[in-house]
């Protein structure tokens, strides 16, 4: 499960949850959304216009806070909730991973 589909089923959670999900249009340069309490009613607010990436995580950020059992999750759904904050899931590469020890710091490094 991804993109658009992914953002749907983690909607349906967070109703499933109690919580309202409410996808607006924000400011550009604010936020992506969040949790806040309208007139007493848990809500989600996540911009609509914002990429499908930074919906998911908002949702996902809300969610990963409740306390609940994953079991009987879609496996996509749980993979999300499961992982930390802000990491994004990893992409299919044909490419060699980075060697750490040919890397460096550019700038700043030892001075004094």
């Amino acid at each position: 499960m991804r993109g658009k589909v992914l953002v749907e089923a983690l909607v349906s959670l967070a109703q499933s949850r109690g919580l309202t999900v409410r996808k607006e249009a924000m400011s550009r340069g604010t936020s992506a959304g969040g949790f806040c309490v309208v007139k007493g009613v848990p809500t989600v607010l996540v911009d609509e216009r914002g990429s499908v990436d930074a919906q998911i995580e908002v949702l996902a950020g809300v969610l990963r806070r409740m306390t609940w059992e994953l079991e009987g999750l879609d496996p996509s759904v749980r993979a999300v909730l499961e992982r930390p904050a802000g990491e994004k899931r990893a992409k299919a590469t044909s490419a060699p991973p980075a060697n750490p020890v040919a890397t460096r710091s550019i700038g700043g490094g030892g001075r004094g």
